[in-house]
């Protein structure tokens, strides 16, 4: 764990096999569960006994059904438990972490991207980046999710200019591009952007970065 890229598949369910499954998936299950309450030991990636005792605890709370297997409802519900624990933290709409964590991750706690040709890759429910936070802070759900609310805010304070429902979608969008983001905010008025922090899109790259955009501020009502 830790040491290469995963090999497991990011969107299996997690519960007691023999032999156990293992995996950054499965600690970032138990970090998620750890940060909720819900007891699942020390977080070592191996999914025993404690592991499910501790997602079924987490089922029952959450009002799903309780079977001990984390797939992807369960999963999902850990993490909007986790974004609503950060929103007075971070202050951003609980709307916002729903649509971005989606995007990233599609709700899996453990997933990752493909590798890239330095062996770097995107890991966890927040898909941060390995070429510059190590994989167990990736790995880390509560961390992350608080990551990701941190980088949204300061990019919303930054837009003060713009309709308040553009400013937290470009704010989400400055999670995976934030340069393109300044460059679009200033261009359409944010007033607290410098050119130091802007990269102008090309025709493409603006076109791929509004797509990802209108996916991930699809819950925002503000």
């Amino acid at each position: 764990m830790f040491t290469a890229y995963p090999t497991y598949s990011p969107y299996r369910t997690l519960y007691l096999t023999s032999p156990l499954q293992r995996g950054e998936d499965v600690y970032a299950l138990q970090t998620a569960l750890n940060e909720l309450q819900f007891d699942a030991g020390e977080a070592d990636g191996i999914l025993g006994n404690q592991t499910v005792s501790a997602i079924r605890s987490a089922q029952k709370a959450l009002g799903i059904m309780v079977d001990g297997k984390a797939g992807g409802g369960t999963q999902r519900e850990l993490a909007l438990a986790l974004a609503e624990k950060v929103v007075p933290i971070v202050n951003i709409p609980l709307a916002a972490f729903r649509g971005q964590i989606e995007l990233e991750s599609g709700y899996r706690l453990g997933n990752y991207s493909a590798r890239r040709p330095d062996g770097t890759y995107d890991a966890g429910v927040a898909q941060r980046n390995t070429q510059f936070t190590p994989p167990p802070d990736g790995f880390d759900v509560q961390k992350s999710i608080r990551v990701l609310g941190e980088v949204v805010r300061n990019h919303f304070q930054l837009f003060t200019g713009l309709a308040t429902r553009r400013r937290w979608a470009l704010a989400q969008g400055a999670w995976n591009a934030p340069a393109f983001a300044c460059y679009i905010a200033k261009e359409e008025g944010a007033i607290h952007v410098s050119s130091g922090m802007t990269l102008r899109p090309n025709t493409e790259a603006r076109r791929v970065f509004e797509a990802y955009v209108a996916h991930a501020s699809v819950y925002l009502t503000v």
